[in-house]
């Protein structure tokens, strides 16, 4: 028998209702409330990132910052306020900062100057910042670009939440919400890509971590797969991989800028994808609760 016998279960049709694009009812400009809001996601000059970011905008967030290591169009500032008035608020106060998530002062910058910018407040922190090294087999990969899918996908990651953790957890009526972007790739045993999904398998455990040491102080963990969608990041993947990633970064930005309008405990610290219709995700809480489903564990 070929190894593995059985393919793993990635959760995929966990509800009957799927999505590719965006839907009315998850539309920022009518169905997403966050006037007064401070958001800050790294990873955002570009596809998920920079969606969120213009989907945060027609939901009415006051404060956004965005942060990536990689250059933002010269329209940023335009397109945002743009987009803030099609849902007929006033525009954001913005803050566009150059950030590596793997230097250290460059995120310790990153936290003063929105803790100054934002008056010492922060909602949400949405960490989208990713990497994935070219397919290769574990015997033929190359160490640095192997290993640097950890240190951006994981350690990034931590690096960026615990810097700014406390300045999440510091308004008491605040969302308190931070989001770690995994993948579908963390359930799925695809051959030639193990960095990247062994890396978005443990951040769906260290969010897990994240919720349990931090619920006591009110904080809300998620962990999203964002949908197939053709980003930077996977443009080095074969091209039939390509051909099927259709599913639309507006998707991604609108259920998370829905996801993150208030607080959902019951939700907080498990696994969700995107392409879930949201509607009936919340509809199915006593279900998920009773079950202690959408978290990482052994089947026995």
């Amino acid at each position: 028998m070929s190894y593995p016998p059985v393919i793993p279960a990635n959760g995929l049709n966990f509800t009957k209702i799927l999505h590719s694009d965006t839907y009315p009812a998850i539309d920022p400009t009518t169905e997403s409330k966050h006037s007064g809001h401070a958001i800050f996601i790294t990873g955002a000059s570009s596809g998920i990132g920079l969606a969120t970011a213009h989907s945060f905008a027609k939901a009415g967030a006051s404060y956004i910052g965005l942060a990536s290591l990689d250059p933002f169009p010269s329209t940023i500032t335009t397109s945002l306020h743009s987009a803030a008035a099609l849902g007929n608020h006033p525009p954001p106060k913005l803050s566009i900062l150059h950030l590596d998530v793997l230097d250290q002062p460059s995120i310790d910058t990153a936290v003063s100057h929105i803790s100054a910018t934002f008056n010492a407040k922060l909602d949400v922190l949405i960490n989208c910042a990713g990497y994935m090294a070219p397919g290769a087999s574990i015997a033929a990969s190359d160490d640095d670009a192997y290993w640097r899918t950890f240190e951006v996908n994981l350690r990034g990651t931590y690096r960026v939440t615990k810097a700014f953790l406390p300045l999440v957890l510091q308004d008491t009526a605040g969302l308190k919400t931070v989001v770690n972007i995994s993948s579908v790739a963390a359930h799925n045993l695809r051959c030639e890509y193990s960095s990247y999904g062994i890396s978005k398998n443990a951040i769906l455990r260290f969010t897990e971590f994240l919720m349990a040491e931090n619920a006591e102080a009110g904080l809300l963990a998620y962990c999203v797969h964002p949908g197939a969608v053709l980003t930077r990041l996977a443009e080095s993947m074969p091209r039939d991989t390509l051909a099927g990633l259709k599913d639309t970064p507006e998707m991604a930005a609108d259920t998370l800028v829905y996801l993150t309008q208030g607080r959902r405990e019951w939700l907080a610290g498990r696994y969700l994808s995107c392409t879930w219709d949201l509607p009936e995700l919340l509809a199915r809480e006593d279900e998920i609760v009773g079950g202690d489903k959408l978290k990482m564990r052994m089947v026995l």
